[in-house]
């Protein structure tokens, strides 16, 4: 079954400044993390039941190589995206909705 994603606005932000940090840090290291976001992005399409749940229906999945958990949820063909999060945040700031 062919999957859409759709990313809520405060995710986007939290994919921004996440790609921003990791820019200042590094040249180029913002890109990697949005290319670590993407093959995160492709295991959701081919399988998105494969990570577990956070809180039933809300599902969470970690980003290899960074430290940050992607929270979303699956509705029919669309995957949302509730939040792009840093690990080492609070986790009582996850969104997940």
């Amino acid at each position: 079954m062919p999957y859409k994603i759709e990313i809520r606005p405060l995710a986007a932000i939290e994919i921004l400044e996440a790609y921003d940090w990791y820019e200042l840090q590094r040249e180029g290291l913002g890109l990697e993390f949005l290319n670590e976001l993407e093959i995160f992005y492709d295991s959701l399409f081919r399988n998105p039941e494969t990570y577990s749940y956070f809180d039933k229906p809300v599902r969470e999945g970690k980003i290899k190589r960074f430290p940050y958990t992607v929270v979303y949820e699956i509705f029919d063909t669309t995957i949302v995206i509730y939040s792009v999060f840093m690990a080492k945040q609070n986790p009582d700031k996850k969104r997940t909705g």
